[in-house]
């Protein structure tokens, strides 16, 4: 028997064609998920590369050097540090120019394989970025110095910060940049100076003064009594008497004795405390990390000769929302009468040696306020009144906030004797984030010689303007090198290209 065969139309078949279908398709997709894979893959290292040429221009910007090779290699060490070659990877260019008017640029070439480009014949592509910017020394510059004196940093702080100070301004003097500093001290109160703004922007009664003489005598800084007299209390039937003097010229000394007399007997203890400020602003003697906080430590108290409403350029704060602002808008600054705060800030000066002088000169007391500071820091730097005679404009702007403790004070009223410190930390992050945006950098610095120090650090991270420009020192060295690094940023901090 023969079996019957079908005849089959061959022509007409189309099972066959679905498969080719399939794999043209299929060749198709990876086709393109090759290209999107390279195109990520390019992108995502283009942006590596950008940022390391970035940061390698702007390390060479900042060196202060103006030879190209010495710049150069600058900024290759720089890129290298910022950029790690893939396999088989390769720079193809790597070329920086300094134009007639200080530009330096930086042009960088990579040349990198393919993942699946391969296919289409493309076995390496080319990535190309370009950075640009001024040299540090072409940037007018404006530095406002906010400057912690509180009396934790009496001692060995304060003389680190006035010799880490005298050399950085020193060595700024002695080179061709054109930079301007400010000088704010800072504890509870800043001192303004008495004729430091026009009397017309202060709200003062009638009746005040300013400059009078002050008269200083030892007191507790737990109670508002002056020391002399006898007190009882602790233990039934103990009584202390304590009596005090306090010279204010010729660099005296301030002797305190305490009596303490009980049934079980009597003792006796006597102080000598050192006179680091004598001065018509006020005298400050301590022996303690801090004299002016409610420890329970005497302290040296100074009032006016005259009980009237005397003022020494002690300023306190404007209420809500005018102590967000720099500007004067109208509302005038509020006197504190009665009261020393330390020396005077120094509104922005081209002559440097002053600005230095003035750091010489710094003392420590009084607790902290760092809104206060920042404050007038950031007036210092503000183009508006009350200085705004200083014509700021057109000028790179840096704040330097140095400070080894945290706030012990806020602010009550106009007053700064209030206890709320988270009410205090937040407008200090208010202050910040207000003053970032008004195009000034602020750099922070957390300091303490020889110590661990007290900062509130992650305020004063969140407070710097990048985390670059936040440092911690721990000894007159590397405060001066936070200094200079902060300043070196941002005379340069903006990319031009």
């Amino acid at each position: 028997m023969f079996t019957k065969i079908k005849k089959r139309n061959f022509v007409s078949d189309e099972s066959g064609n679905v498969a080719i279908m399939f794999a043209v398709s299929l060749m198709a997709m990876l086709a393109a998920s090759g290209l999107a894979l390279d195109v990520t893959d390019m992108h995502n290292r283009k942006s590596t590369l950008q940022s390391a040429s970035d940061a390698a221009v702007l390390a060479a910007a900042v060196s202060d050097e103006t030879n190209i090779q010495r710049l150069k290699k600058i900024a290759e060490t720089a890129f290298e540090s910022n950029f790690v070659l893939e396999a088989d990877e390769s720079i193809k260019e790597f070329d920086l120019n300094l134009s007639e008017d200080e530009e330096l640029s930086l042009n960088v070439q990579l040349e990198k394989p393919t993942l699946m480009m391969g296919i289409a014949g493309f076995d390496a592509v080319d990535v190309k970025v370009q950075s640009a910017t001024l040299l540090a020394n072409s940037t007018p510059l404006d530095i406002a110095f906010v400057l912690d004196r509180t009396g934790s940093m009496a001692g060995q702080n304060m003389s680190g910060l006035i010799n880490a100070s005298r050399e950085l301004i020193t060595d700024l003097d002695a080179s061709e940049r054109d930079i301007r500093i400010a000088v704010i001290p800072f504890s509870d109160y800043v001192n303004v100076g008495a004729n430091g703004i026009a009397l017309s922007l202060l709200d003062f009664p009638a009746t005040a003064t300013s400059g009078s003489d002050v008269m200083c005598t030892m007191a507790d800084a737990s109670s508002s009594g002056c020391t002399s007299g006898t007190s009882s209390g602790g233990t039934s039937g103990t009584t202390t008497t304590t009596s005090g003097s306090c010279t204010t010229t010729g660099g005296g000394t301030c002797t305190v004795v305490t009596t303490t007399s009980s049934t079980s007997g009597s003792s006796t203890t006597t102080m000598t405390w050192t006179d680091v400020s004598t001065s018509s602003t006020g005298a400050f003697c301590t022996i303690s990390s801090d004299p002016q906080e409610s420890s329970g430590s005497l302290i040296e108290e100074c009032t006016p000769v005259v009980p009237t409403e005397n003022w020494f350029g002690c300023v306190g704060s404007r209420e809500a929302p005018y102590n967000l602002t720099a500007g004067f808008e109208g509302q005038k600054f509020p006197p504190v009468y009665d009261r020393t705060c330390g020396e005077p800030m120094v509104p922005l000066t081209d002559d440097l040696i002053t600005a230095r002088v003035s750091i010489d000169d710094l003392t420590a007391s009084g607790s902290t306020y760092i809104p206060a500071g920042l404050q007038w820091g950031w007036r210092a730097l503000d183009p508006s009144v009350p200085f705004d005679s200083q014509q700021t404009s057109d000028r790179n702007k840096l704040l330097i906030l140095m400070t080894d403790g945290q706030n012990t004070r806020s602010q009550d009223g106009i007053l700064h004797t209030g206890f709320d410190f988270n009410a205090a930390d937040v407008l200090t992050a208010d202050l910040c984030e207000s003053i970032k945006r008004n195009d000034i950098q602020i750099a922070t610095v957390s300091y303490s010689n020889g110590g661990s120090g007290a900062a509130n650090t992650a305020m004063l991270e969140s407070c710097a303007s990048s985390k670059g420009l936040f440092y911690e020192a721990r000894n007159a060295i590397s405060l001066r090198r936070a200094f200079e690094s902060a300043i070196n940023q941002a005379n340069n901090i903006r990319l031009t290209r």
